[in-house]
């Protein structure tokens, strides 16, 4: 990605995102981190790519980070929720969660 979609949410992304089914429109992680919603826009054709890239993002494995609003922390979890088809309930480690 080019650096100027850092900043801004890519016309693709925006559409990916409204037409994921039966989910609201991600408007606290698509206006707060567009960086994230392009990123996993960008790996959404790849089952494995998309549960790692959300297992990544809702788990702190470095320590430290300091987590996400809640709006976006649920925009997340809800994206997830829907994209991601776990045949297995996924392992419950409380201890990497963080939110803000």
């Amino acid at each position: 990605m080019a650096d100027t979609d850092v900043h801004t949410l890519l016309p693709e992304t925006e559409a990916w995102l409204r037409a994921a089914p039966g989910l609201p429109y991600p408007q606290a992680l698509a206006a707060q981190f567009p960086r994230i919603a392009n990123a996993l826009a960008a790996v959404r054709h790849d089952p494995q790519a998309l549960r790692e890239r959300f297992h990544e993002l809702l788990h702190d494995h470095r320590g430290g980070r300091r987590g996400f609003p809640l709006d976006v922390m649920m925009d997340l979890l809800a994206l997830r929720e829907a994209l991601v088809h776990d045949d297995t309930p996924p392992e419950v480690d409380d201890s990497t969660k963080w939110v803000s």
